[in-house]
């Protein structure tokens, strides 16, 4: 059988979007960012973001920040939570997370989509992240 799919990617990649539902997983999203709803433990921190361009902690230290919150709040199928107007909903089968980084940027590992697709996979997600299908 097999798992529940999640596609990762950026907004304007919609060719790799899922069938599914289009779910932010940015900290400060812009009007055309929030797609159908926003995945809150999968977003970093907004003061984290904001130290980081204020040079106030380095990129190493953001993605720790960002990786130790995936290792806590990261859910399997059926309990990772989604929220919009203040309905909550679980994430699905085909649904997409998407963040506004680059896909050269993912592809060089600055980016928290990336970050979060291992735990994802490991919580017994089957993630497609930018087009390929996360391996153990």
């Amino acid at each position: 059988m097999i798992a529940p799919t999640l596609h990762l990617t950026n907004w304007s990649s919609t060719k790799l979007h899922g069938p599914g539902r289009k779910l932010t997983i940015m900290a400060k999203p812009r009007p055309w960012e929030h797609g159908e709803g926003k995945v809150p433990s999968m977003a970093p921190d907004r003061r984290w973001l904001d130290d980081l361009h204020h040079g106030e902690i380095t990129p190493d230290a953001y993605r720790a920040l960002c990786e130790e919150r995936f290792k806590r709040s990261v859910k399997p199928p059926g309990k990772l939570l989604a929220l919009r107007l203040g309905h909550v909903f679980a994430v699905a089968d085909g649904d997409t997370l998407c963040c506004a980084c680059s896909r050269a940027e993912a592809a060089e590992g600055r980016c928290h989509r990336v970050w979060a697709s291992r735990f994802l996979f490991l919580a017994g997600w089957r993630v497609i992240l930018d087009g390929m299908e996360v391996a153990p």
